[in-house]
């Protein structure tokens, strides 16, 4: 991993099915036992080790934020905007023609923001 991230989360369950069921993350294996409940992701180049602690209120504001960069492929974009869609969960979507690239952002249930990015390929259309 070249990037990780600890996010603290005020229900397991709630991540847990953000996560996996709808941005479609899988659980690492690597995962040490520790005393504290919680999953890590690793999502490419990005690890996100969430760890639960009850008494977080969700919409706390935070004086630190992490950035939570993740790349997936182009193809994946499309099925992912139909869950968020299906799902309702707000997300903003932007593509930079410059760098090439296409960028949704999300909530999970404690407010922090992921970023999925995905590369065009030469071939690929930016509209």
């Amino acid at each position: 991993m070249i990037h990780s991230v600890v996010l603290e989360v005020s229900d397991l369950k709630k991540t847990l099915y953000f996560y996996e069921g709808i941005l479609g993350f899988r659980p690492s294996i690597e995962r040490p036992q520790l005393d504290v409940p919680g999953v890590w992701y690793d999502a490419g180049e990005m690890r996100i080790c969430c760890v639960l602690n009850r008494d977080k209120e969700a919409a706390q504001c935070e004086q630190f934020l992490p950035e939570i960069e993740v790349n997936i492929q182009l193809h994946e974009v499309e099925n992912l905007l139909k869950k968020l869609d299906y799902y309702q969960v707000m997300y903003t979507e932007l593509e930079d023609y410059i760098e090439k690239k296409r960028v949704l952002s999300v909530y999970d249930p404690d407010q922090h923001m992921i970023q999925l990015q995905s590369q065009y390929e030469s071939g690929d259309s930016l509209s």
